[in-house]
């Protein structure tokens, strides 16, 4: 058997996990070897100067993160430096000459910024650090780079909170779809007279006439999850070494999945209040409950890779002659 074959022959085997298809890159060299002391003095003052001039920003961003539906904020730009790291193999090998095309974003960044306090528009000030960022690795590193950079950069966008406006209108949409289809199953639950619901505050009354009423709250069903789950669909979607309808097809299962583990948690939620063990849905107790909602949510994402994987059926050419022969 010729190397080839054997190529062919691994290439076949059955019984990946639906992660195995990233690529066996060769080892790269660490990140100090490749900067040495004065690279990372160059980088260092780079972040000096960059943080300088967004320090305003990044201390509403701090406050935000603070806030319990945005303390995922915390994670975003740990996890978005860990992608950047997990291409190490290609941003550490061949040439990379930065592009004077940096230039031109890096002002626009600075004149949308400038615009955006001139005419006292908050939202856009923080996205103007990604596009800083985007013309700084343009400017220093070229396209090659930022190309294998985009989604780490456009990932941190996960971390900047919109508009209250907007805000609202994602959430509480949310809210209320938890509570409609939470209200409908606890229904038929055993013990229970009657579920109702009015807004996001479901009222239940049991058959032994105890009753009582709690609240879909946000962090149940609104941005927090929805953040969350977005970010890791998304990030297990780039991860994947996969062709690309893969990806959008996992990437457009994030909503879906969030919904549905959103409503479950509800769901179990409201059964603790109604069978008198309210003491389970809230403090740490919910937290864990919401750490397990976390954890079958990347399960769902990996099973949406596992139907992926088992859509077609590829066949070999041998057997397709076989086949055509018989």
């Amino acid at each position: 058997m010729d190397t080839e074959a054997r190529v062919n022959t691994l290439d076949a085997d059955e019984g990946e996990s639906p992660l195995a298809y990233a690529s066996a890159a060769p080892p790269a060299s660490g990140w100090w070897s490749y900067l040495g002391p004065v690279g990372v003095g160059k980088l260092l003052l780079i972040v000096a100067l960059f943080s300088w001039f967004y320090f305003d920003h990044f201390v509403r961003l701090f406050r935000y993160w603070q806030q319990p539906d945005w303390s995922h904020g915390f994670l975003i730009p740990v996890f978005s430096l860990y992608l950047v790291h997990t291409r190490r193999s290609e941003l550490l090998a061949g040439v990379h000459t930065g592009s004077l095309w940096g230039l031109p974003v890096m002002i626009f960044a600075v004149l949308a910024y400038a615009a955006a306090i001139y005419f006292q528009i908050g939202y856009p000030q923080p996205l103007t650090i990604l596009i800083m960022i985007a013309g700084l690795v343009l400017l220093l590193r070229g396209w090659k780079t930022l190309w294998l950079t985009a989604f780490p950069i456009a990932f941190l966008f996960l971390a900047i909170p919109p508009p209250t406006r907007l805000y609202r209108q994602i959430t509480q949409p949310l809210q209320q779809v938890a509570a409609g289809v939470s209200t409908f199953i606890l229904n038929v639950f055993p013990g229970v007279a009657e579920v109702w619901r009015k807004g996001i505050n479901i009222a239940f009354y049991m058959d032994d006439t105890s009753e009582g009423m709690f609240t879909v709250a946000g962090a149940c069903s609104g941005m927090r999850s929805l953040m969350a789950f977005v970010a890791l669909g998304l990030a297990m979607a780039y991860l994947t070494n996969r062709p690309t309808w893969h990806r959008v097809a996992l990437a457009l299962s994030v909503v879906p999945v969030a919904l549905f583990c959103n409503i479950l948690r509800v769901i179990i939620t409201g059964a603790f209040q109604m069978y008198g063990a309210g003491g389970l849905s809230s403090g740490s107790p919910h937290t864990v409950l919401g750490l397990l909602m976390f954890g079958l949510g990347f399960m769902l994402f990996m099973g949406v890779l596992w139907i992926l994987d088992h859509l077609f059926v590829e066949t070999s050419v041998d057997e397709s002659t076989e086949t055509a022969q018989a």
